[in-house]
């Protein structure tokens, strides 16, 4: 239901709009009606984070009116787009996806650049080089040695938005693949002290949770949920000793069959399982 997911992402920010991650195989709508909304909520940002700093004299009115050219529709699609900021643990250099249009493919593709912030963009760096795949969501460890990062590099034909985990380090060099989750990786995140990789895989509504030891990074991955009902958003607990996640109440087989089946009209106000808390020690 794209609908619903643009009332959420909207609600969200405009690094949520941008992203377009969540839908089923992470594949973003090609229905015009989608892009024309997702357009037009980009453009409300844009003039209310203008309004913003207007308000707060950061620029003044003259400044205001010169950068205050209403974006079209192709101006929006045009643009460079920059994401996924991670600052380094020591603060002195920072990760960020710098995305681009591919007319000619229909499709955006995404690189990871990084960039010293004493000396700034004259120092931006670009480290990965896949033309026809993407590089996402990068994050630091926590001794700032190397960072991970989500790449659909490797992924089969008939999955081709499917991700993995991948490290590399900030000086450069080849990537090396972390993980082999079979619907591909959702998300990801570091344990606080620094020792596991915790990442979240599996078919909608069925995602389970999986720790990598970085230690032992030949080992296979750990599966540490079998959640009936699948794991929602999860956060590890501020000692690493605990992970907690939210998953619904209950689910309905019926509708599982249905999008499976790829029935996909959608139902106007479904009723919503109630979702609980858990937590995983």
């Amino acid at each position: 239901n794209y609908l619903q997911w643009l009332i959420d992402a909207a609600n969200t920010s405009l690094e949520t709009l941008r992203r377009q991650q969540g839908f089923t195989d992470n594949k973003a709508p090609k229905a015009l009606l989608y892009i024309m909304l997702r357009y037009s909520l980009m453009q409300s940002y844009w003039f209310t984070s203008l309004r913003l700093y207007e308000i707060a004299n950061v620029y003044t009115a003259p400044q205001i009116a010169s950068v205050r050219h209403q974006p079209t529709f192709l101006d929006v699609q045009q643009m460079r787009t920059i994401g996924n900021a991670s600052p380094s643990p020591d603060g002195k250099s920072m990760l960020y996806t710098l995305s681009t249009m591919d007319w000619k493919e229909a499709k955006r593709q995404t690189d990871i650049h990084l960039v010293d912030l004493a000396r700034g963009v004259a120092s931006s760096k670009q480290l990965t080089f896949t033309k026809e795949k993407n590089e996402t969501s990068p994050r630091w460890s926590t001794d700032g040695a190397y960072f991970v990062f989500l790449s659909n590099r490797e992924a089969p034909e008939n999955a081709a938005s499917r991700n993995q985990l991948y490290l590399m380090r900030p000086d450069g060099g080849e990537a090396r693949r972390i993980s082999d989750a079979r619907e591909g990786v959702a998300d990801f995140d570091f344990s606080k002290d620094g020792k596991w990789i915790v990442f979240k895989s599996g078919k909608a509504g069925e995602e389970q949770l999986y720790r990598i030891d970085l230690q032992a990074l030949d080992t296979p991955a750990e599966q540490l949920t079998k959640h009936p009902t699948g794991v929602g958003s999860w956060r590890w607990a501020p000692d690493s000793k605990r992970i907690y996640f939210a998953s619904p109440d209950e689910a309905d087989p019926d509708e599982k069959a249905r999008r499976e089946k790829k029935f996909t009209v959608n139902i106007r106000n479904a009723e919503t399982p109630l979702a609980s808390l858990w937590a995983l020690d």
